[in-house]
């Protein structure tokens, strides 16, 4: 359509079992990779698009968020939120673990490289109560529990 450009971006940037996302922070285009790293253990990966339309790894997201859904992620700032730990990636681990059926809001944080359940951090916690329906439908959808016991 008028004023959009299509173009090839580089090569595969990763292989393996993975999901990803692709979300707009601050006006740069990011790639998120969720990978099963050992049983039950996830690991992330965030590539930007850079001047080149090269994949470049980005190993801080510095006070930012990113909320990944399907059909629904987005960035936000720590100021935007009124909390004060950013450098994180926040989504329902059913995305990926379909065979064992968990549900629940995992923060990956990227400081320490470790999973967490949201409940493991309170002020992050307080942003989901109540659930909105994008949570509240992905849980649903995936396993058949009620929304309380996603969160």
């Amino acid at each position: 359509g008028e004023g959009y450009e299509t173009f090839t971006v580089g090569h595969e940037v990763f292989s393996g079992e993975r999901l990803g996302f692709l979300i707009e922070s601050e006006g740069e285009l990011l790639l998120v990779a969720i990978y099963e790293y050992f049983e039950n253990s996830l690991w992330i990966l965030i590539l930007r698009l850079d001047e080149n339309k090269k994949w470049v790894q980005l190993t801080s997201l510095g006070d930012r968020i990113l909320f990944l859904g399907n059909g629904c992620s987005f960035s936000a700032s720590t100021s935007d939120l009124s909390v004060s730990k950013g450098n994180c990636v926040i989504f329902m681990d059913n995305v990926f673990f379909k065979k064992n059926k968990i549900c629940g809001m995992c923060v990956f944080d990227l400081d320490q490289g470790r999973l967490s359940l949201l409940s493991e951090y309170p002020e992050y916690h307080n942003l989901f109560w109540p659930p909105p329906k994008w949570i509240v439908k992905s849980c649903m959808s995936k396993t058949g529990k009620s929304m309380l016991s996603c969160i």
